[in-house]
């Protein structure tokens, strides 16, 4: 959900809204000053929300908290010396909770601790469950299928989002570089600052700008990753040739046989594998502009329009079933090789169809199941 449609409840709902309220979020405060500077018809709703975190937390302030919780491990700690657990690897090392989610737990947490020191304290070396791994990422924004999102980000940049998609933004966004993860498609207009790359990773490149507009593509499940350039330059690493550092220019982009990767990091250099079936280098080339309105095809979804250009039938139907938020299947593996080229205008999914009939020979049938609509090609 936009933060511009947050309730009162909602805003308690967003960890980075909590950490703020807080104060021990450095990015976080941030984010959300630029905020309401930018949304000061919001302020009314965002005080509200900050004196209801209040409420709830019983006024407790992140130095008290800290003080409580320190005085909480230094007593653990001694009673596991007492027991004879005095290795470092014993010592309790619990994680970092907000004083929101604390309260109301705190006491309970007590009662538990001081009845697995009676009952379990021999165990506690083994029991003792690892902290999890700390995420380099302070917030996510997403669409759904079917939907897509304007917002912009603490540094002005303005980001749209296709149906789909999502976007991590690193916690140290906008202090020394402006980093972000990108799963599937998103238009850029970036914030120019010199002294603050932006650099969005993806499964097989990272994009590094100072400030320009430019679309990506980078679905998991599609064959090939794709960055459009509009206006500026930008600097691509393509992961499946280590080292490799592409420029691009106005109106080209480049395209990129997708590869298999895991873990995606903001923070740990990778140098991605070359899929095993796709082994075949990148390629650049220019945008590509609609026979039909000289629409630009790459960035049309930005004004709400489908755009093909002699692409085939099973390309279009995955970019139908993430508008539409309708599943599809071909009953002839032929007709996934049908090309088409149009451009749809606010259509609806049978409007749009009925016109792909219109050049190429198929019916459709559509039925429901488990409460998504599914459309078989045949």
């Amino acid at each position: 959900m936009d933060p511009k449609e947050y309730e009162a409840e909602d805003f308690l709902q967003d960890p980075s809204f909590c950490d703020f309220c807080l104060g021990n979020n450095e990015q976080a405060v941030n984010f959300w000053k630029d905020w309401i500077s930018l949304n000061p018809e919001r302020a009314k709703v965002l005080q509200q929300a900050r004196e209801l975190y209040g409420l709830l937390n019983g006024n407790l302030s992140n130095a008290r908290y800290v003080e409580d919780r320190q005085f909480f491990i230094e007593k653990m700690n001694a009673h596991l010396s007492l027991s004879g657990y005095n290795e470092p690897d014993a010592l309790y090392q619990p994680t970092q909770r907000s004083p929101l989610r604390k309260l109301g737990l705190y006491a309970a947490a007590i009662a538990a601790a001081i009845l697995l020191f009676v009952v379990l304290s021999p165990l506690f070396k083994t029991i003792l469950p690892t902290p999890p791994a700390v995420s380099p990422y302070g917030y996510a924004e997403d669409s759904k299928a079917g939907e897509r999102k304007s917002f912009q980000l603490a540094d002005g940049t303005k980001v749209m989002l296709n149906a789909g998609s999502t976007i991590k933004v690193a916690k140290n966004f906008n202090v020394s570089t402006r980093e972000i993860l990108l799963e599937g498609e998103a238009f850029f207009d970036v914030t120019h600052n010199a002294q603050k790359p932006f650099i969005i990773h993806t499964a097989s490149m990272d994009v590094k700008v100072l400030g320009t507009a430019f679309n990506i593509k980078a679905y998991p499940s599609d064959k090939t990753t794709e960055t459009s350039l509009l206006k500026g330059s930008i600097e691509v690493t393509v992961k499946n040739d280590p080292g490799k550092v592409v420029i691009l220019h106005p109106n080209e982009k480049i395209i990129l046989p997708n590869t298999i990767q895991e873990n995606v990091s903001i923070t740990t250099p990778r140098k991605a594998p070359v899929s095993p079936i796709v082994k075949e280098r990148y390629k650049i080339s220019g945008l590509t502009y609609s026979s039909m309105d000289s629409s630009l095809v790459e960035v049309s979804w930005t004004d709400n329009k489908l755009a093909f250009d002699s692409d085939p039938f099973e390309d279009i139907a995955t970019r139908l079933e993430r508008w539409y938020n309708v599943s599809i299947r071909f009953e002839n593996p032929d007709i996934r090789q049908y090309r088409f080229t149009g451009v749809f205008d606010k259509k609806t999914i049978n409007q749009v169809l009925d016109a792909l009939q219109l050049s190429r020979r198929f019916e459709y049938a559509e039925y429901e199941k488990d409460g998504k609509d599914q459309i078989i090609i045949k």
